[in-house]
């Protein structure tokens, strides 16, 4: 769908630019970025494990039990470490 309002200012026009989908909906949400992003309380418990040295796949699996309803994969387990370390490092770099 496109749409833009028209010259007068007095409403708008509205075009159907394709009508099928070139894919099926897909059943669930497993690798949806927003589906399956972090709470502040999943990403606590995470940066908590992460400083008792657990392994990211347990940390997934802890954050999944604690969660049902949860899908995010282990991409973005390792984003969150990512960014925690990022933080704890400040301005110095690896060299």
């Amino acid at each position: 769908m496109r749409g833009k309002p028209v010259k007068d200012g007095e409403g708008w026009i509205v075009q159907l630019l394709y009508v099928s989908h070139i894919h099926d909906l897909t059943d669930t949400l497993v690798g949806h970025p927003y589906a399956g992003r972090l709470t502040d309380e999943e990403k606590t418990m995470l940066v908590d494990m992460t400083k008792s040295a657990v392994k990211p796949r347990n940390s997934l699996l802890t954050l999944k039990e604690h969660n049902e309803n949860n899908v995010m994969t282990i991409n973005q387990v390792y984003n969150v470490i990512i960014v925690y370390r990022r933080s704890q490092r400040g301005h110095r770099t690896y060299l």
